[in-house]
């Protein structure tokens, strides 16, 4: 009938759809295989970093691209200014952060961008940190992100005891936050370790079950907090470990030396 749109069928719209998906496909292999045609002929300019990048953007998990990039970036720092290094350095940084939006797990872009900062003549490193801090906050629990910002902690300087820190602030937004958790679990013995007694000091001890008690209040249900809590009793007392073992044949005697004083008995004969 005159005047009314025509509503396509279910039908219509899904051959529609395939015809734009075969499309898409046939622009990715076309520009794909290019790009295999430069690799393989090692011609590192800046249309291999255009061509790998409109690749990359759609499927940042395609390692061997950014292997190429990379190849290509130790070329350039060869023949161009490190004012042009800066710059290419600064479009590598933006490129992972459009691949991390497109799969904040991502390896290879993680791995990309700490190679980039690496290889950054002037690289900032806090920057970097408000960066992990940003999709930290999507995902809590993003591992890539988190073993990315130990990486960047430790070019930052930033010392054990801020990252306590920083775990007791993601803590209190948000109990169930499970990496934070865990995150403090490896800094509380670094940062309140008490050598005489072998185990975290005790005053700490006793804050870290205030926190665990308020935060069981909030939530009981929550997994995070009791596994924390059966870490904690563990922690009260380090375990007994054998720290060294040394064997005396002159003298025909095992030397054990242990991380505490042990009483030893001797076997009846």
């Amino acid at each position: 009938m005159h005047g009314r749109v025509k509503v396509r069928t279910t039908e219509e719209q899904a051959e529609i759809k395939r015809r734009e998906q075969q499309e898409k496909l046939k622009i990715y292999l076309g520009v794909t295989s290019k790009i295999f045609a430069k690799k393989e002929a090692k011609e590192y300019d800046e249309e291999a970093l255009e061509l790998t990048a409109r690749i990359l953007e759609k499927n940042p998990d395609f390692y061997t691209w950014w292997n190429y990039r990379r190849e290509i970036l130790l070329f350039f720092k060869t023949v161009k200014t490190e004012e042009e290094m800066k710059k290419l350095c600064l479009i590598e940084l933006d490129l992972t952060q459009n691949c991390l939006k497109v799969n904040p797990k991502s390896y290879s872009a993680w791995h990309h961008r700490f190679w980039t900062m690496e290889f950054h003549p002037e690289g900032d490193w806090k920057r970097e940190l408000k960066l992990c801090n940003f999709f930290l906050s999507l995902d809590e629990r993003n591992f890539h992100c988190w073993d990315y910002r130990r990486l960047v902690c430790k070019k930052c300087n930033v010392s054990p005891e801020e990252e306590l820190d920083y775990s007791t602030t993601l803590i209190e937004t948000n109990f169930s936050n499970y990496s934070a958790w865990h995150y403090r679990s490896t800094l509380l013995p670094i940062v309140h370790y008490d050598a005489s007694k072998c185990s975290i000091k005790e005053d700490v001890l006793l804050k870290e079950f205030d926190l665990i008690q308020n935060a069981a209040f909030t939530d009981p249900d929550d997994q995070s907090v009791w596994f924390y809590h059966r870490w904690l009793l563990g922690r009260s007392k380090m375990p007994l470990e054998i720290l060294n073992i040394s064997i005396l044949k002159s003298q025909n005697t095992i030397a054990v030396l242990f991380s505490e004083p042990v009483e030893v008995n001797e076997a009846g004969g």
